[in-house]
């Protein structure tokens, strides 16, 4: 199993780090940090490079809680190319941000880390709450490998990025979201990835708030159940799709 977005470096997990790799190790064969900030991103690092050949580092920018200097992360993601395996999570983000002039800020930002990633060869890690639609466009031509991260839009454009072959990542929402159901059912397995965006989307918040890697297992046995596949079918087509991607080489 491969989960292919967690973000292990914020704080919630400060506490139990080394008990929580030490079961994510067990049940994983690899786990890849996306970030989404440049303190995170530092961190994501330096747990890589303690974990070499199982955690494996995405540098990004969030569009709404990134920070205010997007340079200072394209300048450590070029400093680390050979350390990092994606670009991400970066995009656009029309959820929370309202406001037309900061939507097109945004569109002016990810237009950036798109040459970036075309640049340096490394697949973009999308960040695309309720504006799928305009980052496939900004990304559907511009010669990337693209993932679309913890997505949540119609199966009508999963299918035209599947389509035009780039990955859906499915996160532990189809657990509990009917439309999230409705995508991973449509998805083909060459085109398909999984995700927890732990410690987000916990799958029992009444007893833990917090998520884990391992939990993308409970993803695959719901999209396995809805797909009348076997879970180890979904779980292999997953990982061999995250390998090739992201160019893993798990140690």
């Amino acid at each position: 199993m491969i989960d292919i977005h967690a973000h292990l470096c914020f704080g919630d997990y400060d506490n139990d780090m080394h008990e929580i790799l030490a079961k994510c190790r067990r049940e994983l064969s690899a786990v890849i940090v996306g970030t989404a900030r440049y303190d995170e991103g530092a961190k994501a690092l330096e747990l890589s490079r303690k974990n070499h050949g199982f955690v494996f580092p995405t540098l990004g920018y969030h569009p709404t809680e990134g920070g205010e200097d997007p340079e200072k992360i394209m300048h450590l993601i070029k400093a680390n190319v050979d350390k990092i395996v994606g670009v991400g999570e970066v995009g656009l983000d029309h959820h929370w941000e309202k406001d037309v002039s900061k939507q097109e800020k945004q569109k002016e930002i990810f237009s950036r880390f798109i040459e970036l990633a075309k640049t340096i060869g490394k697949p973009l890690v999308i960040h695309s709450w309720d504006a799928e639609s305009e980052c496939f466009e900004m990304v559907k031509d511009a010669g990337v490998d693209a993932v679309f991260h913890c997505f949540s839009g119609s199966r009508e454009l999963a299918k035209e990025i599947t389509e035009r072959g780039f990955y859906v990542s499915i996160s532990t929402m189809v657990l509990f979201s009917k439309n999230i159901r409705k995508v991973a059912s449509d998805i083909p397995l060459d085109r398909l990835l999984l995700e927890t965006d732990s410690p987000f989307l916990s799958p029992n918040k009444e007893q833990d708030p917090r998520n884990y890697p391992w939990n993308i297992k409970l993803s695959a046995a719901k999209i396995a159940e809805l797909r009348g596949e076997t879970i180890e079918s979904v779980l292999r087509a997953a990982k061999e799709n995250a390998v090739g991607v992201f160019g893993l080489k798990i140690a």
